[in-house]
């Protein structure tokens, strides 16, 4: 018998996550997921007048994957198994899944961010979701149980996916890092990995995203550790103060408004994305923000500013979209005058974010920091850890699981070659039991 794995998306490039394989007559669909440049140079985040996706719109920008590769495979599909909330992994199924006669199985907290973009796009949507709680196995079929492993992301309820089928494990592991002192909820799942490599994987796909990148991953313990360091200064107490960082990112959110109460401010939660992430956590019991205030609509984040300058910005933290400096986002708006807040010499914006390396992600930040400059506006950066798992990471986790056989996923080409040598060091030959691929292609594991 054989395993046949095909790229889809995300192989030789940076998003548009999606991967297949087929274990005898069974074919599972892993990730289904945007190219986020192309998909934010399609539409920008925080649509003031909402303009209806559609497939073919996505498909003209190459925004979603190109999934014909496995047309012949359609009608053997037996699920869509996503990983995490992510756009780039998941963004892509309110346009997509309808192709295929398969339910979609992923976390609560996934489920609700995807159910909340099919209403919210007014989609018609009739693939069937079934939540599955990380540390919970799901029997898909007569040959093939479906289990999610816990790990640590920035965003909640990220899996290790695992299918349990007749020809052996196999393992999916993209976009997660080991973070073994989080701020919320557990630590990794490592007595099941070591459970999982005793009974031998055979496959896995694992995200290859930092792997040039040496060392550890921080934890978010060091970022709330920095981020009271910033916002208890008592040089800051006086200032208007803006945070901006990744909306899917709850962890932080929760950090960041905790220490707001700390500072005895009133914190603000402006903008779409930001709404609809911390609504998904409230409504899946991951965490609460009682006492502040949210804003999905851009009238209501009018109304809200317009009250934060009566009452003096000192009273209140502003955590905002825009950390990319998207210009439809709440802080450029703020930054171009369109909305009602006006900067003052010394206001403190702090981006709790990196700036994710795409040409338009850097064009955007350059713009929006040169405004903010010439407001004379203090502004802070890079208060920030990765949700990526570094080299070390990634070379501790194969470790652990011992699979017979791997291929990177989720890297350009600069990615990959970086984990080949990874790969090398840990005794894997290329060619062999290691696959470097790019989308299109195929690789049949006897």
């Amino acid at each position: 018998m054989v395993i046949t794995f095909k790229a889809v998306g995300g192989f030789g490039e940076i998003g548009r996550n999606m991967s297949a394989v087929k274990v005898n007559d069974e074919v599972f669909v892993l990730d289904m997921g945007l190219h986020m440049p192309n998909y934010i140079a399609l539409t920008e985040e925080e649509r003031e007048e909402f303009v209806p996706l559609s497939e073919s719109r996505l498909k003209k920008a190459d925004a979603i994957p190109q999934d014909k590769q496995i047309e012949d495979w359609r009608t053997d599909v037996k699920a869509i198994i996503l990983t995490h909330a992510h756009l780039d992994h998941m963004g892509a199924v309110p346009w997509l899944a309808h192709r295929y006669n398969a339910p979609i199985v992923c976390s609560p907290f996934t489920a609700n961010v995807l159910r909340t973009i099919i209403r919210d796009e007014g989609i018609d949507f009739e693939n069937k979701i079934i939540e599955l709680k990380p540390g919970k196995q799901f029997k898909i079929s007569q040959d093939t149980k479906i289990e999610f492993v816990h790990t640590t992301h920035s965003t909640p309820q990220t899996v290790i996916v695992v299918l349990h089928t007749k020809e052996g494990i196999i393992m999916y592991g993209n976009d997660y890092r080991l973070d073994d002192t989080p701020t919320l909820g557990p630590a990794p799942d490592y007595k099941r990995m070591k459970e999982l490599s005793k009974k031998g994987v055979k496959l896995l796909i694992q995200d290859c995203l930092y792997s040039c990148k040496k060392g550890h991953t921080g934890s978010e313990t060091d970022v709330k550790k920095q981020l009271k360091e910033i916002l208890l200064n008592p040089d800051n107490e006086n200032k208007g103060i803006i945070v901006t960082t990744f909306a899917s990112h709850i962890e932080r959110l929760k950090n960041i408004a905790d220490i707001g109460k700390l500072m005895n401010r009133k914190v603000y939660f402006l903008g779409r994305s930001i709404a609809k992430y911390s609504f998904a956590a409230q409504d899946c019991d991951i965490t609460n923000f009682d006492g502040i205030v949210i804003s999905k609509f851009a009238k209501q984040t009018r109304r809200y500013l317009k009250q934060v300058m009566q009452k003096g910005k000192e009273k209140s933290l502003l955590v905002v979209t825009g950390h990319q400096g998207e210009p439809k986002a709440t802080l450029s708006k703020m930054a171009n005058k369109k909305l009602p807040f006006v900067f003052d010499k010394n206001d403190l914006v702090i981006f709790s974010s990196s700036v994710i390396p795409a040409e338009i992600n850097e064009e955007n930040r350059e713009i929006l920091e040169e405004k903010l400059n010439k407001l004379d506006v203090k502004i802070i950066k890079d208060v920030h850890v990765s949700g990526h798992s570094f080299r070390e990471d990634i070379e501790k986790f194969i470790k652990i699981i011992k699979p017979k056989y791997l291929i990177p996923a989720h890297g350009d080409e600069e990615k990959t070659l970086c984990m080949s040598g990874v790969m090398e060091e840990l005794g894997f030959n290329l060619g062999e039991n290691s696959f470097i691929v790019i989308n299109g292609q195929v690789v049949n594991i006897d």
